[in-house]
C-alpha cells in the first residue's frame, strides 16, 4: 500500500506565466483559424470547379476549330424561318381553313 505521507509535496505541473490570462484569447484564435480553413477549402473547392469547367469548354472549343480546318466537321446553315414563325404561319393556315358558320 501506498503511503500519502512519504510522497513528495512539490508540483509536479508547470503553468507558464500568463496562461489563464491568455487563454480565452488563444481559443479564439484557434477558433477563426478553424473558420478560415473550413473557407479556404469551399473557396478551392469553388475554384476548382471553375477551372474544370473552362478547361473543359476551351477543349471542345479547340477541338471543334481543329475539325472545321480539317474539313471534318461542316456546319449546316438554319432555315431562313425561324420554328416560332414556321408555328404561327402553320397556325394561322389551320384558322383560317376552319368554317365558323358550320361548326
Amino acid at each position: 500500500m501506498i503511503d500519502i505521507e512519504q510522497l513528495s509535496k512539490e508540483e509536479r505541473y508547470d503553468i507558464p506565466d500568463g496562461y489563464f490570462e491568455h487563454l480565452t484569447d488563444n481559443i479564439m484564435d484557434m477558433i477563426h483559424k478553424e473558420k478560415r480553413k473550413r473557407r479556404n477549402i469551399w473557396m478551392t473547392s469553388i475554384a476548382a470547379v471553375c477551372l474544370a469547367v473552362l478547361s473543359t469548354t476551351l477543349f471542345f472549343t479547340t477541338r471543334q476549330d481543329k475539325a472545321k480546318e480539317n474539313g471534318v466537321l461542316v456546319e449546316t446553315p438554319l432555315p431562313d424561318n425561324s420554328i416560332d414563325e414556321q408555328l404561327i404561319e402553320y397556325y394561322t393556315a389551320e384558322i383560317t381553313e376552319i368554317d365558323y358558320y358550320n361548326f
